[in-house]
């Protein structure tokens, strides 16, 4: 089946999901969910090949959810770098299922990546989704030897909200090891980056975001689980990865000096030319920059 796409001239990127990318926020009827949707066979185009995918491995049931991951095999002879993805989607959209293109370019980068289904909310709001991860972690640990990889080589990382919780866990203190971090176009002060995601949190203040509970978006003004940036000193080795037509860079950036501050070893890499989410534009520019960017990362870390 062939799906034809208005395309911008950056790369063939479909022309209303690079506006979109470029703002966060919507121009038209319907909503984010429905408009990131409509273009899943362009996100999710065929990638690279890899040596296996189990699809809803069980973590745990928790509130009445099953949190599973999706569990990619790399090429080539294990064991293999470990690597616990979280998924971005405001904390509210996104699952395994979207990010499957982008999982299987981190995979084939040689590392056993496991794409964490987590609570999301507003069904189950802040903390389960920070919680889910801090379980996840010492799942993967506990499961990297069943699939081929190294727990001894274990890395978190996530793109938007998704970084925003691999950031959350690393300063909240994970009892397992981490040995780096990939933090892709994140968020890392949550109160702060609000007003810029409300089109896909809800709305910018305590009472309409979905993430928070409004007592909590109230009065948790400096939680390690939802400003990172200031408690990023037991960080290991970080990529902070972002695009400089992202309105979100200004958060990479403050977690860069951040660490900077911290003297945690880190490398902040910005894509010119690109937006949000663009290690989800299989045909823009930014793209295959951003995955050099994490292959060479991961070999020095």
């Amino acid at each position: 089946m062939t799906d034809a796409f208005q395309t911008d001239e950056h790369g063939g990127v479909p022309a209303e999901l690079l506006a979109f990318n470029r703002t966060l926020r919507l121009t038209g009827p319907g909503s984010v969910l429905e408009l990131l949707g409509s273009f899943d066979a362009y996100t999710n185009q065929d990638g690279p090949a890899v040596a296996g995918i189990a699809h809803g491995v069980p973590v745990r049931e928790i509130g009445g959810w099953r949190v599973t991951a999706d569990v990619y095999r790399p090429l080539g002879e294990p064991p293999f770098p470990t690597l616990l993805y979280l998924h971005g989607g405001a904390w509210v959209l996104g699952a395994p299922a979207t990010h499957r293109r982008l999982a299987a370019d981190l995979c084939a980068l040689g590392l056993l990546t496991f794409v964490v289904d987590y609570r999301r909310a507003p069904k189950h709001r802040f903390p389960a989704a920070v919680d889910d991860t801090l379980h996840a972690l010492d799942w993967a640990a506990r499961s990297a030897e069943e699939y081929g990889g190294d727990p001894s080589r274990l890395l978190i990382g996530g793109d938007s909200a998704g970084a925003n919780l691999a950031a959350a866990a690393l300063a909240a203190g994970p009892a397992t090891a981490v040995r780096a971090a990939l933090l892709c176009y994140g968020i890392y002060d949550v109160h702060r980056a609000l007003p810029t995601l409300t089109d896909l949190v809800g709305g910018p203040d305590p009472d309409t975001q979905l993430y928070l509970r409004p007592d909590d978006a109230r009065q948790l003004r400096d939680d390690p689980r939802l400003h990172p940036e200031r408690h990023c000193a037991g960080f290991p080795p970080t990529l902070v990865l972002a695009g400089d037509e992202d309105p979100l860079l200004p958060e990479s950036t403050s977690l860069a000096g951040r660490l900077d501050d911290a003297a945690v070893p880190h490398r902040l890499a910005v894509v010119a030319g690109a937006p949000h989410g663009f290690l989800q534009l299989p045909t823009h520019p930014g793209h295959a920059q951003g995955l050099r960017a994490i292959a060479k990362f991961v070999a020095d870390a």
